[in-house]
């Protein structure tokens, strides 16, 4: 362990001098001469431009709405608000990280315990670029894994790649493309931040944390109209179509899904949204079960921002699903809700769904999945992040049930690094052979790097 910690900080030594010397270089280049700044002073419209600016820095309100047509870097709940503060051109460098991990994993079943030590050095990387009427952005998180000192490459790792592109095809019409691409091996190197918060918009984004037996690949694409009828209803239709595939020691499972929505939102107010839901899914095994699911859901949706720093969001609806393998329909509710809300020093954040829809393995059930994050700002340099999260099939035996408990400390250095260090504990009994039975326990220690805080102007 004491070896991984000692390559973290070398590691550390060295981008801490580079970072530093492209901020001499950026201050170098940015500060103006004297008599440039002697002209501003004296310029009475450059002042008023300046006080334009900063009235125009007012804070609009963020209400959600039932289909999400923002642009995300890959597993993050912020909006990609436009190009990487480190960039060459339309390519940058959206982050890094480099950390060590210890993990224990006990199975159900019995037997000895499996334990291992990594070292992961992850990078974010973007292509972000804007033409007339569209934005185009592609990000990729490669990553380099050394198990037992072997280095592997991210073939063998969790990857993660999207695509985004919008266009405004009239000033009423806007069309975005959305592709997401991920592929899982090991739930030891996925990001420790189960239930993603966006502290800005009231974003939320609930990750998987149920472990398959094998490599889990999906790819997500999703084409969002939106039309204005007003600049107060909007009219919103989504069709979509996913592949997974679970590549299990002993059997191979390949889904083909299409989730279809159709909304309609009215803005009560600047602040407050309703609409009206209507989803069909069509899910479509085609190994090892041949036969479809479909799921039809019809519903309301509601979407708040108390004040500046409070949202609530919510769903619910009835919904009439047919598993794959089954013949018969069955009738349940479904719906979910989203409550966030940011203090001066801390956040707390509650998400809660029940449904029946694609998650990362195939069921004949509803399922409940529910997470509470907690983050409390210490001081000024040093955070304390805690959450909890339950995941369970319903109905009696045989039942898939997933929890899991994670806290994280990361503590902000200067030029844009941070240290940070967790732990968290997972148990999780499957009914499936798509995912395994056992209860795991993984200690991480690294640095992040977020070119944002260490460039200057950002």
């Amino acid at each position: 362990m004491w070896p991984c910690i000692l390559r973290q900080i070398l590691l550390s030594a060295f981008l801490l001098v580079f970072c530093s010397a492209a901020r001499a270089q950026g201050e170098s280049t940015s500060k103006p001469g004297a008599q440039d700044r002697q002209e501003k002073k004296d310029d009475p419209s450059l002042a008023d431009t300046s006080q334009q600016g900063i009235e125009k820095t007012t804070v609009s309100p963020t209400p959600g709405y039932p289909v999400d047509a923002q642009i995300h870097a890959p597993g993050r709940a912020t909006p990609w608000l436009g190009r990487a503060p480190l960039h060459y051109g339309p390519f940058g460098i959206s982050g890094f990280d480099s950390f060590a991990v210890y993990d224990q994993f006990y199975p159900s079943a019995g037997g000895p315990s499996i334990i291992e030590r990594l070292e992961v050095i992850r990078m974010g990387l973007s292509f972000d670029k804007t033409f007339k009427k569209s934005h185009f952005l592609l990000a990729y998180t490669p990553q380099l894994i050394v198990l037992n000192g072997n280095a592997r490459g991210a073939a063998v790792g969790d990857n993660a790649v999207n695509l985004g592109t919008t266009f405004q095809l009239s000033p009423r019409l806007s069309l975005t493309l959305k592709d997401d691409f991920g592929q899982f091996r090991s739930r030891k190197v996925f990001p420790d931040k189960m239930l993603e918060i966006d502290r800005e918009t009231g974003g939320v984004v609930q990750q998987y944390f149920l472990e398959n037996d094998g490599t889990y690949t999906q790819n997500r694409f999703q084409a969002i109209f939106n039309y204005k009828f007003t600049p107060r209803l909007v009219l919103t239709v989504a069709p979509g179509y996913t592949y997974a595939r679970t590549n299990a020691p002993n059997v191979l499972y390949t889904v083909n899904d299409s989730p279809n929505t159709v909304g309609l939102t009215y803005a009560l107010s600047p602040r407050r949204n309703i609409g009206l839901l209507e989803t069909v899914e069509i899910l479509a095994p085609t190994h090892p079960v041949s036969t479809k699911g479909v799921f039809y859901s019809s519903g309301f949706f509601y979407s708040e921002q108390l004040s500046q720093t409070w949202w609530i969001t919510a769903r619910l609806g009835a919904e009439e699903a047919t598993y794959p393998g089954f013949h018969t329909a069955n009738w349940a509710l479904d719906g979910s809700f989203t409550l966030l809300k940011t203090f001066g020093l801390s956040d707390v954040a509650v998400n809660y769904y029940r449904g029946s829809t694609l998650t990362n393995f195939v069921n004949d059930r509803q399922t409940d999945h529910a997470d509470i994050a907690y983050g409390f700002q210490i001081t000024k340099t040093l955070k304390w992040s805690n959450s909890i999260g339950y995941f369970r099939t319903v109905g009696g035996d045989p039942q898939t049930i997933g929890k899991y408990g994670l806290s994280r400390i990361d503590y902000r250095l200067p030029a844009g690094f941070s240290i940070f260090t967790s732990y968290s504990r997972r148990a999780q009994r499957s009914s499936t052979a798509q995912l395994i039975s056992g209860d795991r326990n993984t200690f991480l220690v690294g640095f992040h790097w977020d070119p944002a805080v260490a460039l200057p102007g950002h």
